[in-house]
C-alpha cells in the first residue's frame, strides 16, 4: 500500500516547512494531500503564497492516510491550535499507530492533544519552555524520531526532516536516489 502523508495547513503556515518535506516525499512516491483546516480550501502562507489545499479538513477520511503533518509558522501554529478538529485528528493518528509528524512551532500542538507524555521532541527553540513540560525529553536535535513521532526544528532543518521522513516511510534507497537527484547533500 501506498505511503499517504496528510499536510494540515492552517493561515499562516511557513511556507518552506510546507514545500520542502511536500517536494522531497512527493519525488519519493509518497502520495500527499493538503488539507486545509478553514471552510476555504486557498490557505495564505506567512509570506504571502497562497495554496489550494485538496480539501477541507471537515472532509477528510483519515482512514485513508498513514500519517500527519504540521508545518509552523507562528500564526499557523496559533490556528492550528485552536481548532479541536486538529487536536482529534492528531490524537486519532496516534490512537492507530499512525505517523505523526511537525516542525518548527507545530509540537506545541501535539504537546496540548497531550501524546508527548512519553516522547522525545524538538522544535523551534523559542518554543522549548512551551513543550518541555509536556514530554519525556527535550532535544536540540535538527530532527527528532522517536517510535511513529518525527519533530524538527524550523525552516532550516525543513529538507532534512524531509529526507528523515522519507527514509521512514519509503526506506534508505529510496531517500538516497531522491537526495541524488535533487543533488542534495
Amino acid at each position: 500500500m501506498q505511503n499517504r502523508i496528510l499536510f494540515l495547513l492552517a493561515d499562516g503556515f511557513e511556507e518552506s516547512e510546507m514545500v520542502l518535506p511536500f517536494d522531497i516525499l512527493t519525488r519519493g512516491g509518497v502520495k500527499v494531500s493538503l488539507a486545509s483546516i478553514h471552510e476555504d480550501p486557498y490557505v495564505e502562507g506567512a509570506h504571502g503564497l497562497t495554496i489550494k489545499a485538496d480539501a477541507l479538513l471537515s472532509e477528510v477520511d483519515l482512514k485513508l492516510f498513514s500519517g500527519v503533518f504540521l508545518p509552523g509558522g507562528g500564526r499557523g501554529v496559533e490556528n492550528l491550535r485552536a481548532l479541536e478538529a486538529v487536536l482529534e485528528t492528531v490524537r486519532s493518528f496516534v490512537s492507530a499507530d499512525k505517523w505523526v509528524t511537525a516542525i518548527c512551532a507545530a509540537p506545541i500542538v501535539l504537546a496540548l492533544a497531550g501524546i508527548l507524555h512519553d516522547k522525545r521532541v524538538t522544535s523551534y527553540p523559542s518554543t522549548e519552555a512551551d513543550i518541555r513540560p509536556y514530554c519525556k525529553a527535550y532535544s536540540n536535535d535538527r530532527v527528532v524520531v522517536d517510535g511513529k513521532l518525527v519533530t524538527s526544528r524550523g525552516p532550516g532543518s525543513a529538507e532534512e526532516f524531509g529526507f528523515a521522513l522519507l527514509s521512514l516511510l519509503e526506506g534508505e534507497e529510496k531517500m538516497t536516489a531522491v537526495k541524488a537527484g535533487m543533488v542534495a547533500r
